[in-house]
């Protein structure tokens, strides 16, 4: 019944989507591709689980993908950011998608090595690394701001 419900309105909510990404002057095919490539991703991450025999369970592939789905938050949240400051953030959310998509591409491979030698590869976890970079990088912009506010006060 739910997913009737989801499936009806399908192109409502991708209309809406297109046009938040519109307004914050996110390039829309790029979020298809990072969208297509999470996609991929979690269907290799699935049948890697089965090809090694690991637990599977609906609840693991529920949680994997709307943590997929929430890393579309951060450019969109910096897009918003960007917008609110009146501030143009357009290259680092353009670096950020070019980032995820490079680390969903890692992840794949990885998938597919595993799916091919049956065994577990060490996974890089960029993703990691990646959100802690922009933190970082939102932090030294946000001190940059306070210092063009209140020279005196620098942190």
């Amino acid at each position: 019944m739910m997913m009737n419900k989801i499936s009806e309105y399908l192109n409502e909510i991708k209309l809406l989507l297109y046009v938040i990404f519109i307004y914050l002057e996110m390039d829309t095919g790029i979020v298809k591709v990072l969208f297509y490539l999470m996609v991929m991703d979690t269907f290799l991450g699935v049948t890697k689980t089965i090809v090694l025999n690991n637990p599977f369970s609906f609840k693991k592939l529920a949680l994997g993908f709307v943590s997929k789905l929430a890393v579309l938050l951060i450019p969109t949240a910096l897009a918003l950011m960007s917008i609110g400051l009146n501030y143009n953030f357009k290259w680092f959310v353009t670096i950020v998608m070019d980032l995820l998509i490079v680390s969903d591409g890692i992840s794949i491979i990885s998938n597919i090595i595993a799916i091919k030698t049956k065994k577990e590869v060490e996974n890089f976890d960029a993703m990691t690394l990646i959100l802690k970079s922009i933190r970082n990088r939102l932090i030294l912009i946000f001190k940059r701001l306070l210092i063009t506010i209140d020279p005196k006060n620098i942190l």
